[in-house]
Parts: structure tokens; C-alpha cells; sequence
């Protein structure tokens, strides 16, 4: 998912991960995973900022995504809710 730089102040991300983590938490999963751009350091700070861990790169060359993350899907870090 992307969006607009002009949005960012409205927090829509942080919104998203919230909603998604407690989805998953309802629903009885015990992590909340994703996988971005594995050459976007902007995207990964972003992510590890929200309390994601990097897992691992998958470096195919014919693939820009292959970075994956993941966050137990009870923990909230502040600023999501």
C-alpha cells in the first residue's frame, strides 16, 4: 500500500497497522508479518520504527520486493491507535 507524501501527517499508516494487528490479534494469530521493497531504507526505518523486526531479504533479481517483517500482532507501539 502507498500513499500520498502530502498525507503523511494524518498518521493513515500507523492507522492501518493498528487496524491489521488487531484484526489478526482477534482472530487468534500471534504475528503480524509484511513484506516490502528490499532496496527502500526509508520503508524499513518506517517499519522498524512501528516495532516490526526485520526477518530476512529474498534478493531474486527479477523482484523488487523480498524484505519481511514482523511484529507479534498484540503489541500497539505508541502512536498507532
Amino acid at each position: 500500500m502507498a500513499g500520498r507524501r502530502d498525507a503523511a501527517s494524518h498518521n493513515i499508516g500507523a492507522q492501518l497497522l493498528y487496524w491489521t494487528a488487531s484484526r489478526a490479534a482477534s482472530q487468534g494469530k500471534s504475528w503480524l508479518r509484511l513484506k516490502s521493497w528490499k532496496d527502500n531504507p526509508g520503508l524499513h526505518g518506517y517499519y522498524k520504527s512501528a516495532g516490526f523486526s526485520l526477518v530476512r531479504i529474498v534478493d531474486l533479481p527479477h523482484r523488487r520486493s523480498g524484505a519481511l517483517f514482523q511484529r507479534p500482532s498484540g503489541d500497539v507501539p505508541n502512536g498507532e491507535q
